[in-house]
């Protein structure tokens, strides 16, 4: 399956080029909602920042551990756009900032270096992820 969003408009320029379709089935459909919701959850990058997550969280030292989180939370953020891009190869700019920002979601929900603020909430996480995640995959990345 391609990771990239299909939509409306991406059908359109295909008829309109008359390029044939390379999915096994022999027609590209319109993504639907589960479709936009699995494409734009980076499940891979989010699954490697807890297994690396847990690895910091070995760590001894409260200020060490501070720093390893944030530096692997910035780095995840990178990897993000670069892993969509040159693995998946998805190229519509949209969608890679809405990967990024589920990614985002998924760590604040998760507590990664968000949890080691005093501000911070387990609550708020909570309550982000599964309004983020249902609001997010009406969007159509064009």
């Amino acid at each position: 399956m391609n990771r990239e969003v299909v939509t409306a408009k991406d059908l359109q320029k295909i008829n309109q080029s008359g390029t044939e379709s390379k999915s096994p089935s022999g027609t590209i459909t319109r993504d639907g909602y589960f479709d936009r919701l699995f494409k734009y959850i980076p499940a891979e990058l989010v699954a490697g920042y807890i297994f690396v997550l847990g690895v910091v969280k070995q760590l001894t030292d409260t200020g060490e551990i501070r720093i390893f989180q944030w530096i692997l939370f910035i780095i995840f953020c990178i990897l993000t756009p670069l892993y969509l891009w040159r693995v998946q190869k998805v190229m519509k700019v949209q969608q890679h900032i809405i990967s990024i920002l589920s990614f985002v979601v998924w760590v604040f929900a998760l507590g990664g270096p968000f949890a080691l603020s005093g501000w911070y909430n387990p609550v708020y996480g909570a309550i982000l992820l599964p309004v983020f995640t249902l609001i997010v995959a009406i969007i159509e990345a064009e």
